[in-house]
């Protein structure tokens, strides 16, 4: 991603899944889909309407939509979407909202894990709903008619989709691009003074656990770094066994995993069953609950946390106040939507919202799609009511911004703990340079800095 987040290993993975489920029994996926609509739907207004030229907008509220993956197979990595959402405009509201109008996640669909409903709820929260702004959590997410209608759309970044189109906004940036994560696995290893390195992904069927784990081999080894082992074909939900023989026989003490978090668990095991020393940084598997029925297997497990401050900056039992925003997200999270709270797709849909009520507000009294559009890519080092590192919206679209900035966690005890950063400083913020990945100053407004 554009500044590769370390949780997309997730989805892409399930998406595999899916695919295979889907193919073995197609005739039922409609059947598990549903769609939802709040109360307040019935407030929308249509185009032309005398409180406002744009859809969705009454003179007391702003109509938005959300279409995400509720319900079907892979349910568990995108369901979270909309409670971030509406914590987020819960809170906003309780302080009047902006301008006098409340913003209201009046459509709340699913698409029950199935792309031929993603396209068809995608025109129907468009066309018949007609909300202002779409809020996106699903792998089939296909841009090409919020990219046709100019609507306003924001959520959790899985594909290279996002990437192009001046009005898709994803959670921390709209790319997708490996190798600027590199230097930060660089970093890592000499951090952790590690000299063999391993890399273990899916294959090319799954793009992003692929596309991130093979840069990082390839682009390491040309850096002169000994990689003494790579899998880029393991198995969806397989055993690591012989992957962990090969990797004590090759010598290696350091491994980057791009695969999901219940494959992480089985390789961690493996690893453990054969005695293994080696070090493991996970993309995926930043999870509380995870933490919780695995922990003697997660001791010492790396995360890599990128762009986001971790939950654990908002205890102000050992950061104080240096994280308002984060703490601020669990108030309001522990507030409205609790079960949720420390889950990564409700914080991009809390970040997601962030996003859009930034661009309403600065598009004040010329409240249009098309201006709140162009207000938001005037918008730099935002961070999400100081929950990310910044993004430039300028840029954000096509590229990252330099330096690449990572909040690195590791698992100890019963809890996840923040290293490597100066001080109290989550972020360990890095440049281009892969041979000699050293930090640099944070930049302006990073959250902590």
């Amino acid at each position: 991603m554009g500044r590769h987040r370390g949780n997309w290993a997730v989805p892409a993975a399930a998406l595999a899944l899916t695919a295979i489920v889907i193919a073995g029994c197609s005739s039922s996926s409609s059947s598990s889909t549903t769609t939802t609509s709040t109360t307040a739907a019935s407030t929308a207004t249509t185009k032309g309407s005398t409180s406002s030229a744009a859809p969705g907008v009454t003179a007391t509220q702003i109509n938005v939509g959300a279409i995400s993956t509720k319900t079907g197979p892979i349910a568990g990595y995108f369901a979270g979407l909309s409670p971030g959402v509406t914590a987020y405009f819960d809170a906003l509201n309780a302080q009047g909202g902006i301008n006098g109008r409340r913003l209201v996640l009046a459509y709340d669909l699913d698409d029950g894990g199935s792309p031929s409903q993603f396209t068809q709820l995608t025109h129907t929260v468009i066309d018949q709903d007609q909300a202002f702004a779409v809020v996106v959590g699903s792998p089939w997410f296909n841009p090409a008619y919020f990219v046709s209608t100019n609507t306003p759309t924001y959520g959790y970044n899985v594909t290279s989709n996002w990437a192009g189109p001046g009005n898709l906004f994803a959670a921390g940036g709209s790319t997708q691009i490996y190798s600027s994560a590199v230097p930060t696995y660089a970093y890592f290893a000499k951090a952790t003074g590690s000299k063999s390195l391993a890399f273990i992904s899916y294959g090319p069927g799954v793009a992003a656990s692929y596309g991130a784990c093979s840069t990082a081999a390839s682009d390491l080894k040309a850096a002169g770094y000994n990689v003494s082992f790579v899998d880029v074909g393991a198995q969806l939900g397989g055993s690591y066994a012989s992957d962990v023989q090969r990797m004590q026989q090759a010598g290696s003490d350091m491994v980057l995993s791009c695969m999901q978090a219940s494959d992480d668990i089985t390789l961690a095991r493996d690893i453990q069953q054969y005695g293994l020393k080696v070090k493991q940084l996970w993309l995926n598997g930043y999870d509380q609950n995870l933490l919780n029925q695995y922990s003697s297997l997660m001791q010492g497990v790396y995360m890599n946390n990128s762009g986001n401050v971790p939950f654990e900056a908002g205890k102000p039992a050992k950061f104080g106040n240096l994280y308002p925003g984060m703490q601020q997200y669990l108030a309001d999270m522990a507030k409205y939507e609790p079960s949720d709270a420390l889950n990564n797709v409700s914080f991009a849909g809390w970040q997601s919202a962030a996003l859009l009520a930034a661009g309403i507000k600065a598009a004040g009294s010329n409240l249009t799609q098309a201006n709140v559009i162009n207000q938001t890519n005037k918008i730099v080092g935002f961070t999400a009511d100081g929950t990310s590192s910044t993004v430039d919206w300028t840029t954000a679209h096509t590229t990252n911004t330099l330096p690449n900035c990572t909040a690195f966690i590791q698992a100890k005890g019963s809890t996840f703990v923040s290293v490597f950063g100066s001080g109290k400083q989550v972020f360990v913020c890095l440049g281009a340079s892969v041979k000699n990945p050293v930090p640099v100053a944070a930049p302006a407004g990073t959250p902590g800095a």
